[in-house]
């Protein structure tokens, strides 16, 4: 998934730009997305628009217990979201 791809998904999957979105919600499996969110956190044009953040274990709960925690760079994500500067990567 190229970056016009995942930010057209964060867009269908979020409530807004800006709002969170659990990893799993893309739907491309636990290592595929580990490996396209840290090739992006480790993009500085890209990374500079992206928050990721680690929801609590029990708001967690609704999510697969394989999926709930994703290994980004060394750290663990369960959410992103994406600030509307984004686009002007597009």
């Amino acid at each position: 998934m190229d970056l016009a791809e995942f930010v057209a998904r964060y867009t269908q999957l979020s409530e807004r730009i800006g709002a969170g979105v659990h990893l799993s919600q893309f739907g491309l499996g636990k290592k595929k997305t580990e490996k396209m969110v840290s090739d992006f956190d480790n993009d500085y044009q890209i990374s500079r628009y992206m928050v990721l953040f680690r929801e609590p274990d029990d708001e967690l709960l609704s999510y697969p217990p394989d999926s709930r925690v994703y290994s980004i760079n060394g750290f663990e994500v369960s959410h992103i979201f994406l600030a509307p500067g984004i686009r002007e990567l597009l």
